[in-house]
């Protein structure tokens, strides 16, 4: 599976058949997201968006689900806050 998704660092790790909690997701980083998916080296990729965090997990697993060899990432279309903020948000120390 090649399905790249934002986790904040501090989050404590989901039990393996936890459902992402999208509310969270919207709240804490975006509330329009993209799916990015990237076919080959070759630079044949593209760009879906913008969508709800549900709508783009749901679009992100079902094209994995099809093409698993491609990579397919979920990112936040729009994250308000300064440098500090962004990288605090994701900083593991």
């Amino acid at each position: 599976m090649a399905l790249i998704y934002p986790v904040q660092a501090d989050a404590p790790e989901p039990d393996d058949d936890a459902e992402p909690v999208f509310t969270e997701l919207a709240a804490d980083l975006s509330d329009q997201w993209l799916v990015e998916v990237d076919v080959s080296e070759d630079g044949d990729d593209g760009c879906f968006g913008p969508l709800t965090a549900r709508a783009a997990w749901d679009l992100a697993v079902a094209v994995d689900a099809r093409r698993p060899e491609w990579m397919v990432s979920v990112v936040p279309l729009y994250l308000p806050g300064t440098v500090e903020e962004i990288v605090e948000l994701f900083d593991e120390e």
